[in-house]
């Protein structure tokens, strides 16, 4: 590690710290820690469980069913653009998506009526990357938006194209002012339609 500029003592820590935090608590069954720099391996360690149920440890080969990667990389192909200055952080969405300008935060309600607000500020491309946009689900069945959602088709499954859910997705309201809480979303897809 140090040949590569990182301390072997503090690379050290990753594993107890994993352990004592979320494999002790329950909170994960186990995991592979891997730090690199520059193409080449500094740290790998393991702890835990890989199997539960017959108390196989975890191995660094361990094989992993993973979700939502296209998160990661459509974050990246977004950031991309960023580092070739195309847009700013804190740039608001409706700079790209003119029609997102008016978008009013749920206030009170049910799926067939409802009342809105004036959002603190304008949703940002960060709230985007960091679900703070104050966009949802269909799926999440928490709040009467869910429901809009699934009742007019929103997410990719059910509308033709990405043009077709931005365009859905501004006639509804969000589900709060964008930056003030966060929210598992459909805001990658959105990234998605920026790259676009």
């Amino acid at each position: 590690p140090e040949e590569l500029g990182l301390s072997a003592e503090r690379l050290g820590r990753i594993v107890p710290f994993f352990q004592e935090r979320y494999v002790d608590t329950g909170k994960l069954a186990g995991l592979v820690s891997l730090v690199a720099r520059n193409g080449q391996l500094a740290h790998v360690g393991t702890c835990g469980r890989r199997d539960i149920a017959s108390g196989a440890p975890m191995e660094q080969d361990t094989i992993f069913r993973i979700y939502s990667m296209t998160k990661p990389i459509t974050s990246v192909a977004l950031l991309t653009l960023y580092e070739e200055g195309r847009f700013q952080l804190d740039d608001p969405v409706s700079r790209f998506i003119p029609a997102w300008a008016d978008l009013r935060v749920w206030s009170d309600g049910t799926p067939d009526g409802w009342k809105t607000e004036f959002p603190e500020r304008e949703m940002q491309i960060r709230d985007l990357l960091t679900h703070t946009s104050g966009l949802t689900y269909g799926f999440m069945n928490r709040h009467p938006i869910d429901a809009l959602y699934r009742r007019r088709g929103v997410e990719r499954a059910d509308a033709a194209n990405l043009q077709e859910m931005i365009d859905k997705l501004s006639e509804l309201p969000l589900l709060f002012s964008p930056g003030t809480r966060w929210s598992y979303s459909v805001a990658t897809d959105v990234v998605g339609y920026l790259c676009e």
